[in-house]
């Protein structure tokens, strides 16, 4: 698996195993302003949904694996991380960071990766920067990271990624500005996922072009027994915008028309989700919003933690690449 890739799993996964209650919600100055995409779980609001208490209770199996954890590194997951933030350049795999926020100690983190292969501390720009590598063979990959503080970690795809990101939370670099996340409102306790990405500084195909689409903002949250969507489409002109609007209500009908059909049970649940979907437009930029029961997720959840026969839960295989002395302790 690439190397963002498994950071961007183990940023998603954070979810299931942390959250304490005085987290902050995201902070746009803690974001290099040029960066095309970024993502914010918040860790804590996460927590207090229906489906982080689902995500809370499937952890339970790995408990004497995150104690021990907990023990050796002096952090809990399952306490102690309150945020995630990640965020890159373009697609390309080498060029993200990610923030990590809670409470963190600086001794046993650093005793723990002092064993990790390649390890190495470096000055970079005058920032104190950690460096090692995981994986086993020609598939070991090297990682960067530094402790900012005891409230906050940053990890980077490389040390020129990594000194970005640092400068930026030191005030030496421009930040992202409200503007730039494309209307997209983010007060805490509306959203536990939200991010924007920047689609006119990506590789799209040209049929994508034709809509104009400068932006795309989305965030998820949990209101009452509803999973609430909220997607927001910036594109370049009134026009443009409206050729979207129309697009989308396009689509709508006929998802309508074909669920009115289908008599099945599914059906109906999607009917109701459908009715519920709402499409406007201010200018040129176009907003969906959308509810679904939360049971109808969790149910569909239960099922995908079931073994193909649905008589016991799946087993999900947990490892943990951190090291104590000379011997090994993954799981």
């Amino acid at each position: 698996m690439k190397t963002y890739r498994s950071y961007l799993l183990v940023f998603l996964m954070s979810a299931s195993v942390a959250g304490r209650a005085w987290a902050e919600g995201f902070d746009a100055k803690q974001v290099p302003a040029g960066v095309h995409w970024f993502l914010h779980l918040d860790v804590d609001g996460f927590k207090k949904t229906k489906l982080g208490q689902f995500a809370l209770n499937q952890a339970k199996e790995f408990g004497p694996e995150l104690a021990q954890l907990a023990k050796q590194l002096q952090f809990d997951f399952r306490k102690d991380l309150d945020s995630a933030t990640l965020f890159g350049q373009g697609d390309d795999e080498k060029q993200w960071s990610m923030l990590l926020q809670g409470k963190f100690k600086k001794v046993p983190l650093l005793a723990a990766l002092k064993w990790k292969d390649g390890f190495k501390q470096l000055s970079e720009a005058g920032h104190e920067i950690l460096t090692w590598r995981d994986g086993k063979g020609d598939k070991k990959e090297t990682h960067f990271g530094t402790i900012v503080n005891e409230g906050l970690i940053a990890l980077g795809s490389s040390k020129q990624q990594l000194v970005q990101a640092i400068n930026v939370l030191k005030g030496k670099a421009p930040a992202l500005q409200p503007e730039q996340l494309g209307g997209l409102k983010l007060k805490k306790g509306n959203y536990f996922l939200a991010g924007v990405v920047n689609v006119k500084d990506l590789p799209i195909p040209p049929e994508a072009r034709a809509f104009k689409v400068q932006s795309i903002g989305f965030r998820l949250g949990e209101q009452g027994e509803n999973i609430t969507a909220h997607l927001l489409l910036n594109s370049a002109d009134a026009d443009s915008g409206l050729q979207i609007q129309q697009m989308l209500q396009g689509l709508l009908a006929m998802g309508q028309l074909h669920v009115a059909a289908d008599f099945a049970h599914e059906a109906k649940e999607l009917a109701a989700i459908l009715k519920n979907l709402k499409i406007a437009r201010q200018k040129n930029v176009v907003q969906v919003d959308l509810a679904f029961p939360v049971a109808m997720v969790l149910e569909q959840l239960k099922l995908n933690v079931q073994k193909p026969d649905g008589d016991q839960p799946g087993k999900v295989e947990l490892k943990f690449g951190i090291q104590s002395g000379p011997q090994k302790q993954d799981r």
